[in-house]
């Protein structure tokens, strides 16, 4: 089907229009939407805020009032216990049958305040009887909280001159707080107090009950859940929004709102597992007929093993967006039918002057821009005179003729630049590449292997490896990381690498060839630039190695057994070329038969993810731990494949070298 130039012109008019409404539409919807999700975050969590200080100072009142309890009872043991040592001293001169049963009646009369006391002797027998501590010396490896046994609380070579307190649990059929026993007695918490009374051999031992304490603390909880439901009766929560708090076990414990919010199996288990694993936590769940699609935020309250969870009904969060769409939505159709009016008629003035704007645009697909008559080719049989609003756009059109034929030629300026450069950088990578060995060129010999691997951030980098054999036959290895990166990194990297060579070659210990390679470094450098470096010297047929560490990542060692991976501590000096007249330490470790040794830069450890996380030594020390049996390169793509595996899909953030050597098994 053809349309005519008036179709068309009226087509694209309403196009424009529909292109310009539907985004203002959609991102006002997406805005609005977001606007009110992050109201109700913050509502939420000022009903979180609101919550927490009230449940939190209750709560802390009540752990308060608990402390105290506890300390006034321990205090009262302590008094009565050295009272009863005190008591025994003063009755020291009676025959043992009367000190036995006076100290018996002073400790019966006790009971009636609640106190069960008796006196031990160094074996671990009561000397007074009492029941309600008859289990401790029934039950010498009774434990406490602690988990300390009885026994040992008893003794008096153990036990500290001052006391010990302990809680236990009173078990079924042991004597009650009445001093009964049966199948109805009831686990109830016990604190018991051991004084040492050394000069009667022996030790005091006084206890009281918990249990009013712990009845205390349910009435608290109590009175903290009343006031939890009287603060939820202020909240204004919409229409059909709840909120509730949900104990740990599953029990609806305090509710506002909704009556279908009671049933606690309509809170989605998945936001209760994070809310406490995380503190605070927010998902959408669909509920079926009870409220739909909602979205439930809860937050957990670990001291007291509660969750405050609300709920609302997402239809109704977003029915004020949905509502203000509909009327915009109305709006921008009214305002397109009033346009496609106008274009109508203003169409029938302009269809002589936009065929020729048409023609113009169909030579534009064909015109030659990086000619250099283009910029007058565009504007070639245009009505560029006239004044109305078709003489603008032809003016218009030739402007953009003219500013296209402009971008195109300084584009293919800039793409021919590119071009040059990225070759000149891809040059310049093989010619580093090139200073460097090969991977697996490590020299052959005899209980020796080695191997290498690099990766750089860019097209070039900072980081460098080598392996030689020195004057005297001892291996070299030699790795280190250029501050920066790019083109002056893979300068200084370069000149860095052949220092190394020629101070080895010179027959110098590690630690005097990384201070002349310091000293030379640094004499001439005006960038203030470093490298991290080591060089080491090892010899297979001993596994002696000697190495200098210049401020780079100590290397790790890992052997043919279950034994952990290790670091070879030690750092010889600071940073290389950094600063002049520095002396470097030679320092000296041996690798036994079977080990590999693996040296690499911080990029491998500092490798981060989409989440800012860090690669991190544990993991390098798990995998080279999970490899140790393989041969170097085997470690080193181990190690590879983790760090890529790790990074996912983020940016590599630094560049990659490892090196790695063994002692092979004679």
């Amino acid at each position: 089907m053809t349309f005519s130039l008036r179709s068309k012109l009226f087509i694209l008019v309403l196009a424009s229009i529909a292109l310009a409404v539907v985004p203002v539409i959609s991102f006002t919807y997406r805005d609005l939407r977001e606007s009110n999700a992050e109201l109700e975050r913050e509502a939420f969590g000022n009903v979180i805020v609101l919550m927490e200080d009230n449940i939190g100072s209750r709560y802390l009142g009540h752990l308060t009032n608990k402390v105290m309890d506890v300390l006034l009872r321990k205090d009262q043991l302590r008094r009565y216990s050295q009272l009863a040592r005190s008591a025994w001293q003063d009755v020291a001169g009676l025959p043992g049958d009367a000190r036995q049963r006076f100290i018996a009646n002073w400790i019966e009369r006790l009971g009636s305040f609640g106190v069960h006391m008796d006196i031990f002797d160094a074996h671990g027998a009561p000397r007074a009887g009492t029941p309600q501590l008859a289990l401790l010396s029934a039950r010498p490896d009774m434990t406490d909280f602690k988990g300390r046994p009885v026994g040992s609380l008893l003794s008096l070579a153990q036990l500290s001159s001052d006391g010990e307190f302990a809680v236990f649990d009173t078990l079924p059929g042991s004597p009650g707080p009445g001093g009964t026993s049966g199948a109805g007695s009831t686990t109830e918490p016990l604190l018991v107090y051991f004084l040492p009374m050394p000069e009667a051999d022996s030790v005091v031992v006084s206890a009281m009950l918990l249990s009013d304490i712990e009845r205390q603390a349910l009435y608290n909880e109590q009175q903290i859940i009343r006031s939890t439901q009287e603060k939820f009766q202020t909240l204004s929560l919409g229409n059909s929004g709840f909120i509730a708090l949900v104990s740990g076990k599953g029990e609806l414990l305090a509710h506002h709102g909704n009556p279908k919010g009671r049933e606690v199996a309509l809170i989605p288990p998945r936001a209760l597992a994070e809310a406490r694993e995380k503190g605070r936590t927010e998902s959408i769940a669909d509920t079926g007929p009870a409220f739909g699609v909602a979205i439930f935020r809860a937050a957990y309250f670990k001291a007291l093993d509660w969750y405050v969870v609300s709920a609302a009904p997402q239809a109704e969060i977003e029915a004020p967006t949905n509502a203000l769409v509909r009327k915009l939505a109305f709006i921008a159709l009214a305002a397109v039918l009033v346009s496609a009016v106008g274009t109508l008629l203003l169409t029938a003035r302009l269809i002589a002057p936009l065929r020729a704007l048409t023609g113009r645009a169909h030579a534009l697909a064909e015109t030659d821009f990086s000619a250099p008559d283009a910029e007058a080719l565009t504007a070639d049989g245009l009505p560029t005179s006239r004044s109305d609003e078709v003489g603008q756009l032809a003016r218009a059109f030739t402007q953009m003729g003219r500013a296209l034929a402009r971008n195109v030629r300084a584009l293919m300026d800039t793409t021919a630049v590119k071009e040059r450069m990225q070759g000149e950088l891809n040059a310049a990578r093989d010619i580093q590449m090139g200073i460097l060995p090969a991977p697996g060129a490590a020299p052959k010999q005899a209980g020796y292997a080695a191997s290498a691997l690099l990766e750089p951030a860019k097209e070039v980098g900072g980081d460098l490896y080598d392996f030689f054999v020195a004057p005297d036959g001892r291996q070299v290895v030699v790795i280190g990381d250029v501050s920066g990166k790019g083109v002056p990194a893979a300068l200084f990297m370069s000149m860095a690498v052949t220092l190394c060579r020629y101070a080895v070659a010179s027959g110098l210990a590690p630690g005097a060839a990384m201070t002349r390679i310091n000293a030379q470094l640094a004499a001439n450098n005006p960038g203030c630039m470093f490298v991290t470096l080591l060089i080491g010297l090892f010899d297979p047929a001993t596994g002696a190695l000697e190495f200098a560490n210049g401020g780079h990542c100590p290397p790790c060692v890992t052997g043919p057994d279950a034994e952990a991976p290790r670091e070879l501590p030690g750092i010889s000096g600071p940073l290389v070329g950094a600063m002049e007249d520095m002396a470097y330490e030679t320092l000296h470790a041996v690798i036994a038969p079977g080990e590999r040794c693996l040296l690499y830069t911080d990029g491998v450890a500092e490798a981060m993810n989409e989440r800012l996380e860090l690669f991190d030594m544990p993991r390098l020390m798990d995998v080279l731990h999970a490899h140790r049996g393989d041969t170097p390169a085997g470690i080193l793509r181990a190690l590879h494949e983790a760090t890529v595996a790790f990074r996912g899909t983020a940016e590599q953030s630094d560049d990659i070298t490892m090196l790695c050597f063994t002692r092979e098994v004679a």
